[in-house]
């Protein structure tokens, strides 16, 4: 009874908040399992359940999997506006279930926060997790990757199929005990051997021995072996082996996938691997993989565009309190073709910057070398943390010339010439899209009348 009372007062809670207007709300999840605090034990599960973890990319390759299954004809259950803790997963579950709690879908795609995952998989086994990286994350909530790893390892059951990243050196060594194990990884785009300098994993977990590499990518992304006891990075059984502008070729045993991607960002690059692995396994042939893809789509909220006469204006996403992944959507700016780039990044927390404020070391441990780029002309800086953007900048050896501040987004909107510079991208935070949406629809209007 208690089961059903959570299941039904949740349900009216979803209903009214939607009549407001109000998509994304965790909230009638967590209302279940207040009622209910076991209300994931007895909901029942769709036919197969994928959860989808990892520091970067949990989003975006959800999303990737579930548009294709959906293109197959699957009916799907997906927290893409949800929340991936404990509450918004029981939202997306309630939400595509029936009054009596049976699924109306036959599969659940997950995105899955890490932190979560003792809170989540206590109650139902995922039959495929997906596991893009472990990188360092947000310090007050994420502590150290050690910590991550511990977490899952001693979430998931043994019994799940992972599909894990083999270039990732942390993440390709997840859930030990689980024997059914799939990896994906990239052999294109190799970059000349650099010194492993990583503070994510630098020493070898099993003898100690100091790391080394035959090549990095970024970070802890790329070869990596011990020169003393052998261990080694895993050979990948999905594996990029050539990319094309924006398409790249996904080779597994004797088959081969051509698959279309948005950008060519590396990152994204993985993500489509990743989802290309999961699908495959799956069941999904390779010719309809690469129909489905012909027709995705990234997130807007990731990544958009809008042209206005000669500009263009981009918005990428720049996760704050995120080292890797502000570095990344950094490197990935400086090297899109074109020149005399204006950027207005905006990664301040708005939560952050009110009565629960997080540790500014994340700026300064992440790498701003990118911002060194000869195509970028003009640095804006925009929230209550511009100052110490700008220092990192400056200590990253970025032209002072180049950088402006402001402590409001607005100021850092107004900041941006578009008579100048036609070539505009906004770095913003997660936590603030709304607001993102509205400056660069402000730009757009300016553009218009400066194309006028």
């Amino acid at each position: 009874m208690r089961f059903i009372l959570a299941l039904w007062v949740s349900k009216l809670f979803r209903f009214c908040i939607r009549l407001l207007g109000r998509d994304g709300s965790c909230t009638p999840g967590i209302l279940a399992i207040k009622i209910c605090p076991d209300f994931l034990t007895r909901l029942t599960l769709p036919e197969k359940v994928i959860c989808v973890t990892g520091t970067n990319g949990k989003t975006t390759t959800s999303n990737l999997i579930t548009q294709v299954l959906r293109d197959c004809g699957y009916t799907v259950t997906n927290n893409s506006i949800g929340s991936n803790v404990q509450g918004g997963v029981a939202c997306a579950l309630l939400a595509d279930s029936k009054l009596n709690g049976k699924p109306r879908n036959r599969i659940a795609v997950l995105e899955v926060d890490e932190r979560s995952s003792l809170k989540i998989y206590k109650y139902f086994t995922p039959d495929y997790l997906v596991c893009n990286n472990i990188m360092r994350d947000s310090l007050k909530r994420n502590a150290h990757t050690d910590f991550i790893v511990y977490i899952l390892n001693s979430a998931l059951p043994a019994s799940v199929h992972v599909i894990l990243n083999a270039d990732d050196f942390i993440c390709s060594r997840l859930f030990p005990e689980n024997k059914n194990r799939t990896y994906f990884g990239l052999s294109c785009n190799i970059p000349e051997k650099t010194p492993l300098a990583s503070r994510d994993i630098v020493y070898c977990p099993e003898c100690g021995a100091r790391l080394d590499c035959e090549y990095l990518r970024f970070e802890h992304i790329g070869r990596i072996f011990c020169p003393k006891c052998g261990l080694k990075s895993p050979e990948p059984d999905y594996v990029i082996d050539s990319n094309e502008q924006l398409y790249f070729i996904v080779r597994h045993n004797d088959k081969h996938f051509k698959l279309r991607t948005v950008n060519a960002n590396i990152v994204n690059m993985y993500n489509c691997c990743a989802a290309a692995a999961l699908l495959s396994e799956f069941g999904i042939s390779s010719e309809k993989i690469e129909a489905s893809f012909e027709n995705l789509q990234i997130v807007k909220t990731r990544y958009d565009f809008e042209k206005v006469g000669k500009i263009k204006i981009t918005t990428q996403l720049a996760k704050g309190q995120n080292p890797v992944a502000y570095a990344r959507s950094l490197a990935y700016v400086a090297s899109c073709p074109g020149e005399e780039k204006c950027l207005l990044i905006m990664t301040d927390d708005k939560n952050d910057n009110t009565h629960n404020s997080e540790s500014v070391c994340w700026i300064y441990d992440t790498d701003f070398s990118a911002l060194r780029h000869e195509s970028i002309a003009k640095i804006i800086f925009a929230g209550k943390r511009c100052r110490d953007q700008k220092m990192r900048a400056l200590l990253a050896g970025v032209d002072p010339e180049k950088i402006f501040i402001s402590d409001t987004l607005e100021g850092g909107r107004d900041l941006v010439d578009l008579q100048k510079y036609t070539n505009i991208y906004i770095l913003n935070d997660p936590y603030i899209t709304s607001e993102t949406a509205q400056i660069r629809a402000e730009l757009v209007k300016r553009g218009e009348r400066v194309d006028n």
